[in-house]
């Protein structure tokens, strides 16, 4: 695993620079906006994250964690999950950003062009995140989550990927390194980083599958069936 992101801590932050304004960042926020339950809860939210109350944010891959008031009397933990985007949806945006140089070099610029998140969305890979792949948890005692410390959590997180789209494509599951490789060697003529190993993994999967679909029927390891089903299992794993 990648070592993760720290993300210094905001102080109060005031006026428009509390808003979103790139087209990615706007996007998320209007993704995790669609999971709370109590409008007012987005109120007091935006007003928790612009308070300077949270310390540093990690960011891993698919997370995101930070602590409301540390130093604080009552420290609080909040945590963002993010479900990742398959290996096989990110060779198709790889495919996508190598098909024109403009799109490569504006990855390497930081930039994320909408027309190719469009054009990936439509040959299956969304990379940007729907409701449904956002996950939250927090050590408050709020019946519901996200929580309004889940949501700032969110909102800060949102400035950031305003200033750079990579953190949002770290909780997809990506690296810019691993990205950008991958990009280049497509756009080279080359074939996607790991994705001879990516093919082994699937034909070792189906073989597996196979033998499942031929399990034997006995009694552990003293069965010989069993013990030979079990040996032809373990040298694919």
């Amino acid at each position: 695993m990648p070592d993760p992101i720290v993300l210094p801590r905001l102080t109060r932050v005031r006026g428009a620079t509390a808003r979103s304004t790139t087209w990615w960042g706007r996007a998320f926020v209007r993704s995790f906006e669609e999971l709370t339950v109590e409008a007012a809860e987005l109120v007091t939210a935006r007003t928790l994250a612009r308070s300077g109350r949270l310390g540093a944010i990690v960011v891993l891959e698919a997370m995101s964690s930070a602590v409301i008031d540390p130093g604080g009397t009552s420290p609080l933990m909040a945590q963002v999950r993010v479900d990742r985007l398959d290996a096989a949806g990110w060779t198709t945006f790889a495919q996508e950003a190598a098909r024109e140089s403009g799109y490569a070099a504006a990855l390497e610029a930081g930039d994320l062009p909408a027309d190719l998140v469009e054009h990936a969305d439509e040959a299956g890979a969304e990379v940007l995140p729907g409701p449904g792949d956002i996950d939250t948890a927090c050590e408050c005692d709020a019946w519901t989550q996200p929580c309004r410390h889940a949501l700032a959590l969110l909102y800060q997180l949102a400035w950031q990927v305003d200033r750079d789209p990579y953190v949002l494509l770290l909780l997809r599951g990506r690296t810019r390194e691993t990205l950008l490789a991958e990009v280049g060697a497509l756009a080279a003529g080359g074939s996607a980083p790991g994705a001879e190993e990516r093919e082994q993994a699937r034909v070792r999967a189906a073989q597996v599958l196979a033998l499942a679909s031929d399990a034997p029927t006995g009694h552990g390891l003293a069965d010989a069936a069993v013990a030979a089903y079990d040996e032809a299992v373990s040298r694919l794993l």
